[in-house]
């Protein structure tokens, strides 16, 4: 009977919890119907042609990213070039992503919770039962998902119209780890039942489809395989190598964005300082020095997540050409941060997971392949998952700490 009124009263808390995530993006995001197309979106949207005819077979055979003009073709078709179609699909997609990492911390946090007393993590609940939902439990998650939805960095990539790239890979890529979790609860750490396998399936679905959305989902499998390490596995190598199956699984479907993207990759990838890559308005750039511009680019990242001021939607960013000072310190002040995330794997995984989260997710476009802008606020929408959920655990003790006083 008491488990009964615990399931209800979690089935309450989970649809007010969506009720909230929907309603913040819908309030924050309202009058932004009617923005314009711009930059990107004349070339992606407005002049191509195979995304007016609906032609299915020239986005598949020419784009790089066939599933997102899939998703143009589809606003194309039912409301040609009229832009409130495409901003509600993006806001639409913006809601499901906060909803997706919702239950994906909810899962989570239940099942690092309660197992035992002398982990950090679970010392967030101290008093109730293993076989109880503590309130602490949707606090977290919903903390870190009505942050996402509202942090004003995600500003480029929901109104954006050609960002939804980023907005849907990232759908995608939460799906994906959604369904893989779902795979593996209830049904011990080791064990995959047939029940679970409709999971894997859908997991595996997910992940091509992520990686047919844009590049950035290549980081997606290595990430399903850490999360398997510190939340499933609980750091158990063995447990770990018994999922293999699946975890190949999830590497195949790389072969997709290499199917992709390898063809012009030598375009983007040159340590050659007589030639480096060619720019549109500066001096050709080598892999290297765009890897030393990041360096400096991924500390004014990390400033906009903590402090999002003068935001901008087309930086003018000087490149990096040689080692300075200024670059030798950002490069160790990085190297802290990563250092410190597996410092603290054993003390605070969810801070140590999420710090991992947003230097791995970040790695496509923040390393050596070089990209014509080297700075764009919408490269942080998938990486911002990793910091909101050091954030919103961090509120949660702090919170703790006040109502135990």
């Amino acid at each position: 009977m008491l488990s009964k009124i615990s399931e209800m009263s979690s089935r309450k808390k989970h649809l007010l919890s969506v009720v909230l995530i929907s309603a913040l993006a819908i309030i924050i995001y309202s009058n932004t119907f009617d923005a314009s197309f711009h930059f990107d979106d004349t070339p992606s949207i407005v002049e191509n042609y195979a995304i007016h005819r609906f032609d299915i077979g020239a986005i598949l055979s020419s784009s790089s990213r066939p599933v997102l003009d899939i998703t143009f073709a589809l606003n194309y078709y039912f409301g040609k070039l009229n832009v409130f179609g495409y901003h509600l699909v993006n806001l639409f997609l913006h809601m499901a992503n906060g909803i997706l990492l919702y239950f994906i911390l909810f899962l989570t946090i239940n099942r690092i919770n309660p197992t035992s007393a002398t982990n950090p993590i679970n010392s967030i609940n101290t008093t109730n039962p293993t076989n109880s939902i503590n309130p602490i439990n949707f606090r977290i998650p919903l903390y870190a998902s009505l942050i996402f939805i509202a942090h004003p960095i995600q500003t480029q990539a929901v109104t954006y119209i050609v960002s939804r790239s980023s907005v849907l890979a990232t759908t995608f890529y939460l799906l994906t780890l959604f369904l893989f979790i779902k795979a593996f609860r209830g049904s011990g750490p080791s064990l995959v039942t047939r029940h679970s396998s409709l999971y894997l399936g859908g997991a595996f679905i997910a992940s091509c489809l992520a990686m047919g959305t844009k590049q950035i989902a290549a980081t997606l499998p290595a990430m399903v395989l850490i999360y398997d390490f510190y939340f499933i596995s609980r750091g158990n190598l063995k447990t770990l190598g018994s999922h293999y199956k699946s975890h190949l699984l999830m590497f195949s479907t790389i072969a997709i964005v290499i199917y992709l993207s390898f063809s012009g990759l030598t375009r983007f990838i040159s340590f050659d300082y007589a030639q480096g890559v060619p720019m549109p308005q500066t001096e050709p750039v080598t892999s290297f020095q765009y890897f030393l511009t990041q360096l400096h680019v991924i500390p004014y990242y990390i400033k906009l997540l903590f402090i999002p001021t003068n935001l901008n939607l087309d930086y003018d960013w000087p490149i990096t050409r040689s080692i300075d000072f200024a670059t030798v310190l950002y490069f160790f002040l990085l190297s802290f941060f990563v250092v410190t995330a597996l410092f603290l794997y054993r003390r605070a995984k969810l801070i140590s997971f999420g710090i991992i989260w947003f230097f791995v997710t970040l790695s496509v476009t923040s390393s050596f392949i070089v990209i014509y802008d080297v700075i764009f606020e919408h490269r942080l929408y998938l990486p911002s998952v990793g910091f909101v959920m050091v954030v919103a655990f961090l509120i949660s003790r702090i919170s703790g700490l006040r109502v135990k006083k």
